[in-house]
């Protein structure tokens, strides 16, 4: 949250620049070679690269993320904006009418007298929101309504905690209004006017919002062989992130109703139950994965949800298919790096980096090693109690010998 650029917008899920610019080196990734993050998440991946003149391609599916990655690396006239922010301001502060006023939980009263929002701050929003669509300079119209959203979610009543929004103050008593959101804005603005001025970005990355495994199949893609692919997928541990960010889908308009967000759900790795995705087919994952399913289904009473085992088979399917097309899009020397937790169910460790470090094996990698980088803490939970920890990993894999 210290480095330029980076420290726009908190990413609970990313991952350390530290370790992409590790990648980078230890790979020896030249000018003309191409890194590529087909989870790309709030762009860790294509800022770093960015930030040391190489070449990217990030892909990801969640169209916010998608957008706060490709703002991360705009240029523009500081000046100008510097020149347009007195007209946000005062539309600001004068606000205007929210759609999201008595929308689901956006506003007062939402569900069991808790609510995302107060009223006074989707109206100013809104107002900030409407002059930031007349903009004509497309980079400066995009870093307002990404200061816009942040600022936003700064005067929220909830915040991100596991899988959920927590509503962490009384929302009677919450003192978020115009005030705070102005000054919010404010400070933002400023940050990202100091970072513009003082790291320039020379080389941009080419950011695709879509599903991975998808566009990685896709004939006409664009996408050139890649020499490193560092990346994140989403971990095995029912987190929707869908859910987790729909106040920022919504307050961009990225996302309009119901129907629209369970709809995006079904074009996310199957690594939660929210959503009625296709049944998986595939099974053949290794005996680390035998023995652990073998678990998961032998004590089933004791999951949070039924579906949960189906769910484990479906998001190791995804990960063989995301490491087969993975191979097809690669150089011959190329790397991944992928990073991944282990997760925990009916009371037992599932130890995830190992069980993909098989089928990478199988969809035609080499494994290199699994190295730990650290263990998390477990959120406590009445369905695995005794784990009390969780191993992080970074798998790297290599397409020669």
């Amino acid at each position: 949250m210290d480095i330029p650029r980076h420290r726009w917008y908190f990413y609970k899920e990313g991952f350390s620049p530290l370790l992409v610019e590790k990648a980078i080196d230890i790979v020896g990734i030249k000018k003309d070679e191409l890194i590529l993050d087909p989870f790309n998440g709030s762009g860790t991946t294509t800022l770093t690269a960015s930030l040391k003149g190489h070449k990217s391609y990030g892909i990801e599916v969640n169209p916010f993320t998608s957008f706060l990655a490709s703002t991360k690396v705009l240029n523009s006239s500081v000046q100008e904006l510097q020149k347009l922010k007195s007209t946000l301001m005062a539309c600001v502060r004068k606000g205007s009418h929210s759609g999201l006023i008595g929308y689901s939980t956006f506003s007062k009263p939402g569900i069991k007298n808790k609510w995302l929002f107060n009223d006074n701050v989707l109206n100013s929003f809104e107002g900030g929101w409407k002059f930031a669509e007349t903009v004509k300079s497309t980079s400066i119209k995009k870093l307002f309504q990404f200061a816009l959203i942040s600022s936003a979610m700064q005067n929220c009543n909830a915040r991100r905690d596991g899988k959920c929004l927590r509503y962490d103050i009384d929302c009677e008593t919450s003192t978020y209004g115009v005030d705070s959101f102005i000054d919010t804005l404010e400070a933002k603005l400023s940050i990202i006017a100091q970072d513009i001025q003082t790291n320039v970005i020379t080389e941009f990355p080419e950011i695709i919002n879509g599903d991975c495994r998808t566009f990685l199949n896709s004939s006409d893609n664009n996408l050139n062989k890649f020499k490193l692919c560092i990346t994140s997928p989403p971990y095995l541990n029912t987190f929707d992130y869908t859910d987790i960010y729909r106040p920022e889908l919504f307050l961009g308009k990225f996302i309009r109703t119901k129907e629209e967000l369970y709809n995006h759900r079904l074009t996310t790795v199957r690594s939660h139950v929210q959503a009625k995705w296709q049944l998986p087919t595939k099974f053949d994952f290794g005996s680390i994965y035998d023995d652990n399913i073998k678990h998961i289904k032998s004590n089933i009473d004791s999951l949070m949800h039924k579906d949960i085992p189906l769910m484990v088979q479906a998001y190791f399917e995804d990960m063989y298919n995301i490491l087969k097309s993975l191979k097809t899009n690669a150089q011959k020397d190329a790397q991944i790096w992928f990073v991944v937790s282990n997760s925990a169910y009916a009371d037992k460790e599932i130890p995830v980096d190992l069980i993909i470090g098989d089928i990478g094996a199988t969809a035609g990698w080499y494994l290199k090693e699994i190295g730990v980088l650290r263990h998390i803490n477990k959120r406590k939970s009445k369905h695995s109690v005794n784990v009390k920890e969780l191993r992080e990993s970074v798998i790297i894999f290599s397409a020669s010998k």
